[in-house]
């Protein structure tokens, strides 16, 4: 299938989509009381890597974890701060290299692995877990630049595995792993 009708497939796919979203949320019940609903917040470090997280587990204990740039917390206290690369600071009056992260087994052996995103127009990687989240990270490209702001893992095609939906060369589509 030709990207560009690959793209056309993926805006009315998106459009469903969202019309699905926006109908679900329409229909569910508001809470009882706003003043019930609180938060509190978990500061994970006070250095700025990265314009977003990630969930999953990496280390196999059955806890979620959180990835923040160059580094994933253990769950369930995320107080320390484990390396996945080197870390590289960011200046807080730009955008950070780093800007989206999803955990997910792309190597099939057990242990989470980490897909990071950068600013529009760079690379995306695949760090391949060690094992249990510790140790030497191999690192991975998988595309040669994404262009937007705001892609997404998800499973698009409906193959039970998901692809890396955005955009590239001004067009929508998405690059699909070879699970081979």
């Amino acid at each position: 299938m030709s990207y560009r009708i690959q793209c056309a497939a993926l805006l009315i796919l998106s459009a469903c989509s969202t019309c699905r979203t926006v109908l679900a949320q329409a229909q569910a019940p508001a809470p009882a009381s706003a003043e019930r609903i609180e938060f509190h917040r978990i500061q994970l470090t006070d250095t700025y890597y990265s314009e977003g997280i990630a969930v999953g587990d990496i280390n196999g204990d059955g806890h979620q974890d959180v990835v923040y740039g160059p580094h994933w917390y253990a769950g369930p206290e995320f107080r320390q701060a484990t390396s996945i690369y080197p870390p590289e600071p960011q200046p807080m009056d730009r955008y950070a290299d780093h800007f989206f992260a999803w955990v997910y087994d792309f190597d099939g052996d057990g242990a989470n692995d980490v897909l990071t995103v950068g600013f529009p127009g760079t690379p995306a990687h695949i760090y391949e877990n060690p094992g249990d989240g510790r140790g030497t990270w191999t690192r991975h490209q998988v595309a040669d630049w994404v262009s937007n702001e705001s892609p997404q893992w998800l499973n698009l095609v409906g193959d039970d595995r998901p692809e890396l939906v955005c955009t590239r060369d001004g067009f929508f589509g998405y690059y699909a792993p070879n699970w081979e």
